[in-house]
């Protein structure tokens, strides 16, 4: 299987060698790329490209139009295409809505729902050139078959991924008035803050992603017993690993944001306060791999942080289950296994519609 991967970043010589020394956590991607001998192009590439219509792309509508742009230039090189975002794939199915090209395309979507996406499926019908595609929620999933117009041996909902190798539980035991919060998108950190306002425990918030370069800075004055500042993978994992509990305040929204800040917890062997929200209720089970509140209630937050603080024992059993999960359903090579199955399915799906037995 001749593979492309277009992914969704930048991800250099830096980043490499961050992973080999130990500092970073495995990339997916690369994963992917090794296990398949793929070929693997992000958004440096199609920066760098001279391509003409690559360079018109990039002016007119940005990196990842480009990179789908640039994959698209070299589809008759490979069997099957996989990008990793709808930023790209919406773009690529797209182009090769009206071509007769043989290439298959699975597409690792993270939220199809806004209108700006749906528009494309209601008015173009791209999922006519997306075989197989990858969801994380539940809402999303039926989103795609509802009303998108997938058909059903199209979408898989997967789980998403951390990496257990390097997010593992340490042998230490935590520092039992500390609890860590991390993360950037759809963040409720005045949530968090005025649900420990007064609470006698330290809170650090790591408020920041490795995938957004904006800064993340308080709304509001932070609490006495509140930190605030971003940190590397690195040192983000010692935090998890000397605190008590973890939390992930989220907005509410419909798709799964916080969850690979979730999974890295949970990966750590940590009790994981987590927000549940419209797009938040696939990973966590309330109670048995981490505590789920509503969105937007000091009081409850508050409640289950004073909770599992004064029961030690309890924390620490939800955290070995979140670990168990983890390694069972949730693992790093568990994550690729099952998107080198994707990109199989979508070639068996294109090569079956190419001879005619698969809806059009």
């Amino acid at each position: 299987m001749r593979a492309l991967i277009l992914a969704a970043g930048s991800f250099g010589e830096a980043m490499r060698k961050g992973i080999e020394a130990g500092r970073e956590p495995r990339l997916d991607v690369f994963e992917i790329a090794e296990r398949l001998g793929a070929d693997l192009l992000d958004f440096d590439d199609a920066l760098k490209s001279t391509s003409l219509p690559v360079k018109a792309t990039l002016k007119a509508l940005g990196p990842s139009a480009a990179l789908a742009m640039l994959g698209f230039l070299r589809r008759d090189n490979y069997d099957v295409i996989l990008t990793t975002g709808e930023d790209i794939g919406i773009p690529l199915a797209a182009l090769l809505r009206p071509t007769e090209s043989p290439v298959a395309h699975a597409l690792i979507a993270h939220t199809l729902a806004p209108k700006k996406k749906r528009i494309f499926f209601e008015l173009f019908s791209v999922e006519k050139r997306i075989d197989h595609v990858l969801a994380y929620a539940r809402t999303e999933e039926r989103l795609m078959l509802d009303e998108l117009g997938f058909e059903p041996e199209q979408v898989q909902r997967i789980y998403y991924h951390a990496d257990d190798q390097f997010f593992r539980p340490s042998e230490e035991p935590p520092e039992p008035d500390l609890i860590c919060a991390a993360g950037q998108l759809l963040r409720d950190y005045d949530c968090l803050a005025e649900a420990v306002r007064g609470l006698p425990v330290r809170v650090q918030i790591a408020a920041g992603s490795p995938w957004i370069q904006k800064e993340l800075n308080p709304s509001h004055e932070l609490p006495e017993n509140v930190s605030w500042g971003k940190m590397n993978r690195y040192d983000l994992r010692a935090l998890y690993a000397r605190s008590a509990l973890a939390v992930v305040p989220i907005k509410q929204n419909v798709y799964q944001t916080g969850i690979a800040t979730i999974l890295e917890m949970m990966s750590m062997g940590k009790c994981v306060i987590a927000t549940r929200t419209i797009g938040q209720t696939d990973t966590i089970v309330d109670g048995v791999t981490g505590v789920y509140v509503p969105p937007h209630d000091p009081g409850a937050l508050r409640a289950a942080i004073q909770k599992y603080l004064n029961a030690p024992e309890e924390a620490a059993r939800i955290g070995r289950a979140a670990r168990e999960f983890i390694e069972r359903e949730a693992g790093l090579n568990l994550f690729v296994d099952r998107v080198i199955g994707a990109m199989e399915r979508a070639l068996a799906y294109r090569q079956q519609k190419i001879l005619g037995h698969a809806p059009s």
